[in-house]
């Protein structure tokens, strides 16, 4: 009976996982709720672990980046306290302080990895069906889904196909390899179609990125029937193109060069996208030199926007944005060296984790790793033109999907006794 109700256990996590993942970004807050959600199981495994005597943390840098993520809010939080800072700056640190929950919940509740790139195909799918039905039956000029910005809807859409695609070669559901794989290049063309329809140019540069890294290794090493289905995939892309507002998006990106070569002959902000956020950058670099160890806080870099404007040493333009739209300046600006020093540090970890996973021969290790590194690929892409782990969206579902490849990582190696065996607290 003990099994039966472990084995229930089990199929509901599953279950949960690939149904938060596919409602993420088409139901009202299911990305915070999904968060939410398995930071709860993690707790109740985490008593369980405690009841038992169980270790909690492994002994090596898979077992340890959850807490790296922890001591990234922790550091943020100190920095946010010692300018004193508004309550609500603290908020968005939550995700990365039970993050280690979210591998306690993945690992206890004996996630299959398969459910993941199903979540993310379904999730890409009902993205895209969104922004369709927003732009063509509301005739919305952007899409937004329910997140309220066009840009985080799109982008988030591309990490679900580009995570989805990275399992290409796990196929879920016992469904035959070439299904699957032709399913995975779909749901990356729905992430593809979301985000052109949204029309935020700032994450299209991952779309190149992940084509040529998969392609490099499918194609070449394809079958006649691999290739034949490669093939049908961009037939059905094409077939997809005419829904996608191809003509605004070149405009986009000729405006937006436009805009940025206007900025560097005469400093003036015309166009209003890129040469507004060279703006902001140039401003947020020039703040920094003032207080370079611990910045000058959310509130105090509004403050000196405004005095620079009224120096006239910044265009009025740009007060009308929110923040300073590259991750990167904005934490250097607001949290100084120290704070720009935990964001690098909760990257430079990620990418250790799981390029060594993706540089081993074990082939679940090598698909886990890939899409680990898509995801933290993703989020420094979008992070360039945006401030992607401030937006609620964006630092739920990274922080999900990627404490959950960490922890299915672990699980893996465990399994193939690549890991040393958990040590007592």
């Amino acid at each position: 009976m003990i099994r039966n109700f472990r084995l229930i256990e089990i199929t509901i996590t599953n279950i949960l996982i690939m149904f938060m993942l596919s409602i993420s970004l088409s139901i009202p807050n299911a990305y915070t709720i999904a968060g939410a959600l398995f930071a709860i199981i993690g707790l109740f495994y985490l008593l369980r672990r405690f009841l038992a005597r169980a270790p909690i943390f492994e002994p090596h840098l898979s077992g340890k980046l959850c807490l790296i993520f922890m001591a990234y809010a922790l550091i943020c939080a100190l920095i946010q306290l010692w300018h004193g800072a508004s309550i609500k700056y603290y908020e968005m640190y939550i995700p990365f302080l039970w993050a280690p929950l979210i591998v306690l919940a993945v690992l206890d509740g004996h996630i299959d990895r398969r459910f993941v790139w199903l979540g993310c195909f379904l999730g890409a799918l009902l993205a895209c069906l969104l922004a369709l039905f927003q732009t063509i039956q509301l005739g919305a000029p952007r899409p937004y889904g329910f997140l309220g910005s066009p840009i985080t809807f799109g982008n988030n859409a591309l990490l679900l196909g580009s995570v989805a695609l990275a399992g290409r070669h796990d196929s879920p559901l016992n469904l035959r390899k070439p299904v699957w794989l032709a399913l995975a290049y779909l749901g990356f063309g729905f992430g593809v179609v979301a985000s052109l329809t949204t029309q935020s140019k700032g994450g299209w540069p991952l779309i190149p990125v992940v084509l040529i890294w998969v392609l490099v290794e499918d194609f070449w090493r394809a079958s006649r029937q691999g290739r034949l289905i490669l093939a049908m995939m961009a037939f059905i892309f094409v077939c997809l193109l005419p829904f996608m507002p191809l003509e605004t998006s070149l405009s986009r990106i000729k405006s937006a060069a436009n805009g940025t070569l206007a900025w560097f002959e005469t400093g003036e902000v015309v166009e209003g996208s890129a040469d507004a956020r060279l703006e902001l950058w140039s401003f947020g670099l020039s703040i920094w030199p003032e207080k370079p160890w611990l910045g000058h806080g959310r509130e105090g870099v509004v403050q000196r926007m405004h005095e620079k404007i009224a120096q006239g040493e910044v265009h009025p333009w740009i007060k009308s944005l929110t923040g300073l739209h590259n991750e990167p300046i904005q934490l250097l600006a607001e949290q100084g060296l120290i704070g720009l020093f935990s964001w690098v540090m909760i990257f430079t970890a990620s990418i250790l984790v799981f390029g060594r996973a993706y540089l081993q021969r074990n082939g679940v290790l090598k698909v886990l790793g890939q899409a680990g590194l898509v995801t933290v690929a993703a989020s420094l892409i979008f992070g360039l033109s945006d401030m992607n782990l401030m937006l609620n969206a964006n630092r739920q579902i990274f922080v999900l999907l990627l404490m959950t490849l960490t922890a299915l990582v672990i699980a893996e190696r465990r399994r193939t006794q690549l890991l040393p065996k958990p040590t007592s607290l």
